[in-house]
């Protein structure tokens, strides 16, 4: 209350100018150049950004050439009431909460400084002129009040009468169909909101564009709704005046940054992008359904594939690709999907074997520095489903043998396939195994100490350790280990002497695995290994 009482004495006092003295004092903020209140601007959501054009004249239009748009559908969700305060929501939204929709619905545009605005700026008050019934992060609208006192009143009663299944049923039917209808509203809203404020902003001119859809939160074709939104404004937004070109975009988008989430893309998406975007830079998809085939670029610098679902995506190739993470999803049509991209430095696989049926591949990386790899469910007893990444895995483990960083997360002795062949990791210094497979006498741990003459740093993580009978159940015993385990475990002598290794255990073998690096080799230092217990 005490900014808004100051905004309005400074509206009145000298008509919103920025920098100018009044009854409130100077207002600095203002005062600073476009370029500073552009880079504040670009760390808020698009509607905070647009509820900016209320604090005064020196701010109405600062929104439109805003460089980074963050459309994000969290902004329209509605606030549940408590029953202990639904009595007096009302009141409250009135004094204080009403002012704050009005900002975010786009009433006070028309407000400001009691001056017109323009025909643009009508159209995007018009669409979220409603908002005014839906409320914001501070606070609730009366039609809204009505619909959650109601659903909290069913909630109550149910809860007073238990036995009454009937009752209960019907309020959670009344309850689920009142969620549904808050939904619905909040997606109008934010439908309209993004068509006209995509209309208005000149989407060519950004350098960012975010669009996160919550799938939960939005209509069963909404994806398809925001493909339609992208599409269009590829075909028509232009860096240059429309009526240069027809109304039809031609010139290049000046986007580097475009994140998506929850949006239907089709195959021909990154036609668009690369004929549209051509100084893309950093591409995020994240929970989108994907007809893809294929992800070229020749100005990606970062890609980051998360849960995405493809059909039958086959190739991602850029030479100018550093970056590139693939976190969940699944590639359906058992297309192996081969990689391309010989400048990565930074690699992170996190994939289910039965979702990644066809398998992935990697042309060789020799700019490669730190990679992650994954393979979720990989040999599960319970799996049906024949899939590459869950057999042999050498020749992925070959293709990022330029390596200095590695991390390999639950493995196990497939890893290395059947008749593994001799693989050097001549730039490997560290490496992490967690939460490996290491019961078959250590094969996967013997085949990286031999095959890594540099190797720095060694890290086990909460991996599986052979297990033997001994008075202590579950705890193996050194001699036991040492008769049991292979003559390469027995006879291998470390080639980097200043190894140091760190084993992180939750249960009794810490102390057993130091016993055993001790005896099998003559270079590794005692106080080179460290002991953490975990939980």
């Amino acid at each position: 209350m005490e900014v808004e009482e100051a905004e309005l004495a400074r509206a009145s006092g000298d008509g919103g100018g920025g920098g100018r003295c009044s009854a409130a004092g100077p207002d600095r903020l203002s005062s600073l150049p476009d370029c500073l209140l552009h880079t504040i601007m670009s760390f808020m959501k698009a509607r905070q950004a647009v509820q900016t054009c209320v604090l005064s004249t020196r701010w109405r239009n600062l929104w439109r050439s805003v460089p980074c748009l963050d459309i994000d559908l969290a902004e329209f969700k509605t606030v549940p009431v408590s029953d202990n305060n639904s009595g007096s929501s009302g009141d409250d939204n009135s004094g204080s909460g009403g002012d704050d929709n009005s900002g975010s619905g786009g009433d006070d545009n028309s407000d400001s400084d009691g001056e017109s605005s323009e025909s643009s700026e009508s159209d995007l008050d018009s669409s979220d002129s409603d908002d005014g019934d839906v409320p914001d992060s501070d606070g609730n609208s009366s039609e809204t009040d009505t619909v959650s006192s109601d659903s909290s009143d069913i909630t109550t009663s149910s809860e007073d009468d238990s036995s009454d299944s009937d009752t209960y049923i019907y309020g959670a039917n009344i309850n689920s169909y009142e969620n549904n209808k808050v939904k619905h509203k909040e997606w109008e809203d934010f439908e309209d909101f993004t068509v006209n404020l995509m209309r208005q902003c000149n989407i060519a001119q950004l350098d960012s564009f975010r669009l996160h859809i919550v799938g939960s939160r939005a209509p069963k074709f909404g994806n398809r709704q925001a493909a339609g939104w992208l599409r269009r404004a590829m075909k028509y937004c232009t860096p240059d005046r429309p009526r240069q070109h027809g109304g039809v975009s031609s010139g290049s988008w000046h986007l580097k940054s475009l994140h998506l989430c929850h949006v239907l893309l089709d195959n021909g998406f990154m036609k668009r992008v690369n004929s549209v975007c051509r100084s893309l830079e950093d591409l995020e998809l994240d929970d989108c359904s994907c007809q893809i085939e294929s992800v070229t670029s020749q100005s990606l610098k970062t890609m980051v594939l998360k849960n995405c679902r493809w059909r039958n995506l086959s190739v991602i190739a850029s030479p100018t690709l550093k970056t590139l993470v693939i976190d969940g999803g699944s590639n359906t049509d058992d297309s192996g999907l081969v990689i391309l991209a010989p400048a990565v430095s930074y690699l992170n696989l996190a994939v289910k074997a039965d979702q990644f049926c066809g398998g992935v591949s990697i042309n060789e990386v020799p700019s490669l520095a730190k990679a992650s790899i994954r393979i979720k469910g990989h040999g599960h007893l319970y799996s049906f489903v024949r899939s590459k990444l869950d057999g042999d895995q050498f020749k992925l483990l070959c293709s990022i043998s330029n390596v200095t960083s590695l991390e390999l997360s639950g493995v196990g002795s497939r890893v290395l396939g059947k008749e593994p062949r001799f693989q050097k990791f001549k730039n490997l210094r560290n490496l992490m195994l967690n939460k490996c497979n290491l019961s078959d006498d250590f094969h996967i741990l013997v085949f990286f100490l031999q095959s890594s003459p540099i190797l720095e740093k060694l890290t086990l993580r909460c991996c599986k350790f052979p297990k033997h009978s001994s008075k202590k159940k579950g705890t193996p015993v050194l001699n036991t280990i040492l008769n049991k385990t292979s003559s390469e475990l027995r006879g291998l002598d470390l080639l980097c002497e200043n190894l140091k290794v760190e084993i992180i255990y939750k249960y009794g073998y810490g102390l057993h695995l130091v016993q055993l690096l001790m005896r099998i080799s003559v270079n590794l230092l005692e106080n080179n290994i460290k002991l953490t217990k975990v939980n």
